[in-house]
Order: C-alpha cells, then structure tokens, then sequence
C-alpha cells in the first residue's frame, strides 16, 4: 500500500485568536463552489457553527468566521468539504466527445450501473475503457481542472485500495458538470489545478493506479449532491456518438 495520501487540490485555512476573538480564514482555491462543514467537540462552539454550516464558497472566493468569548479554538475547529453546488441544475445530459483523440477506439470494459464496480453513488453511471498504460487521455469538455492526482504507483483488488487512483477532475461552468479521469499512470498528469481546458485536449497519461484489476481508463461524470464529498455519478443520456441506453460490454467504441 502507498504510503502517503494525496490531495486533489491544496486547501488554505487560516487561524488567529486576539483580544477574546477566534478567526478562521477559509480560502477556495479552486475556479468552482466547494461547501463547507464546521465542527467542534466543544457544545455550545458547535451550536455555533451548526447555524452556519453548510458554507458556501463560490469559485475562487474565501470567507472570515470571527466567534467571540469561547477562548482560543485554534486546531479545534474541523473542516469538512463538499465540492461543488447542489442548487445549480445540470444544463446538458449529453458530452460531445470520448476521453481519447478522435480516431481512437477501445472497448467499453464495464457500463453504467454494473458489477463489480460502478453500483454506488460515485459511481453507478461510469464508463471503463480498455486503455493500455501510457495511453494518451483527453478532456470531454471545456473547463477548469479542480483537482490533481498523479503520485500514485500500484494497485490491489480490495476496497482499501479505492482511495490510491490517480485522478484529474474537471468542472464545467455552462452545463455545471464534473468528469473524472481515474487510474492514471503516475507523474503523467499534463496539466495543473486552476488550468483551462478544451474538449479534446491532452490531460494525461492511461495507467494502472489504485483499485484497478487491469489497465484501463475509468471515466465518470458527477454532479454536486448532498452527499460525502459533495459529488455523485451522473447519469447520461450520450457520450460521443453513442447513445447511452443501447451500450453493451466490450462494444468497441471509436471517437
């Protein structure tokens, strides 16, 4: 197992205590809207931050949480982040392109809402393709990378491994949908937290990163939810040319 845990974006928090006043500045560094949970094991500092919580930061924005006469609370405050905006309806059900250069076809390893893998809330609606390591990934949509993993080297068959996939994240700001490009070779990442991109650009390399069985990319579209993490699988009407409804396993899809 790897030995140290990656994080899809830097997050910045910042606390001071002065004259009888805690203050906690929350930064969102990233170019969509992120939530924030706000606890503490001391009662009446959390009835406080119950009335507050959810927060919602808009892309690239930051707030200032001043409590006064509960004395010092540095390093006792805990935040828990939700990305993207639940009350923002999804603008399109279709994506115009397959994660991979035009001209390209590979098979359709596992569809929407099967076993072994796509059957829960982050991933029901999610599409693996049968991409060698080192295979070159693009982008399906305009929009701003969000989040970057690419340190990552090796993969298992259990659970415990879900959490060790390389992976780029990338939000739309017209139709407000997330895509998530998993399993990635490591170090191959071709583009940074806070870069625009377009359809059909290079963001990195196909591997074997994480809970993965074999090589191949695992391709996902998520929207904010109320839910751990803030996103869940989306389900789609198209991908590329393709109707989703009539996809069936190993079909091969060219894009």
């Amino acid at each position: 197992m790897p030995k140290n845990k990656f994080q899809l974006f830097k997050f910045s928090i910042e606390e001071s205590y002065e004259e009888n006043e805690y203050q906690l500045l929350v930064k969102n560094p990233v170019k969509c809207p992120i939530g924030l949970l706000l606890s503490c094991q001391d009662d009446k500092t959390n009835e406080i931050l119950n009335k507050l919580s959810p927060i919602l930061l808009e892309a690239s924005a930051d707030t200032l949480i001043r409590i006064k006469d509960r004395g010092n609370l540095e390093g006792k405050i805990d935040v828990k982040l939700r990305i993207g905006n639940p009350d923002i309806a999804i603008q399109s059900s279709k994506i115009k392109s397959l994660p991979y250069p035009n001209g390209n076809s590979y098979e359709l390893l596992q569809g929407n809402n099967s076993n072994p893998t796509h059957n829960s809330n982050i991933s029901r609606y999610a599409f693996d393709f049968t991409m060698s390591t080192g295979d070159t990934v693009t982008s399906v949509q305009d929009g701003y990378v969000i989040g970057v993993i690419d340190g990552y080297h090796g993969w298992g068959n259990g659970d415990k491994w879900k959490s060790y996939s390389n992976q780029i994240i990338i939000y739309d700001t017209i139709t407000y949908l997330f895509t998530m490009y998993g399993h990635l070779k490591q170090n191959s990442s071709m583009i940074k937290v806070g870069d625009y991109v377009r359809i059909g650009q290079p963001i990195a390399l196909s591997g074997q990163t994480g809970q993965a069985q074999e090589e191949h990319l695992h391709f996902n579209v998520l929207q904010a939810d109320n839910v751990k993490g803030g996103l869940k699988s989306y389900r789609l009407d198209s991908i590329g040319n393709y109707k989703v409804k009539e996809l069936k396993r190993y079909q091969l899809m060219t894009n």
